[in-house]
């Protein structure tokens, strides 16, 4: 398996974890089985991508930019999939729902970025 695939295939294994906790800790988190599959993947896919871009921008000692920056991607990266993915399936309600669900998320990324072995895209 190449690097980028493991990497993938552990981002959605926390990306599913996370939301998993996240819809069974807050009552105004709703997600239908069907639809996780598709925000899984659509999360794991816009949180890889948008890493990518953070990772190769940021400079590597600006830690405190890293962190902010984490949460507010991912808090971008939910807000994408609650857009595409239909409230039927996908739906976070109310300020401290999306808080809560953000850091459970962001933590989770934080968790999966120390087991993650694949290298930092080269600058």
């Amino acid at each position: 398996m190449t690097a980028l695939l493991k990497s993938v295939a552990i981002s959605a294994a926390a990306n599913a974890a996370a939301l998993a906790v996240a819809a069974w800790l807050f009552d105004r988190f709703n997600i239908r089985f069907g639809w996780f599959v598709v925000a899984v993947v659509l999360f794991t896919a816009l949180t890889v991508v948008l890493r990518g871009v953070v990772v190769s921008t940021v400079n590597r000692f600006a830690r405190g930019y890293t962190i902010a920056g984490g949460l507010v991607l991912t808090l971008l990266g939910l807000v994408l999939t609650d857009l595409v993915v239909p409230a039927s399936g996908f739906a976070i309600d109310g300020v401290g729902t999306w808080i809560g669900v953000t850091l459970i998320v962001w933590a989770a990324g934080i968790a999966f970025g120390e087991v993650d072995s694949a290298p930092p895209p080269k600058r």
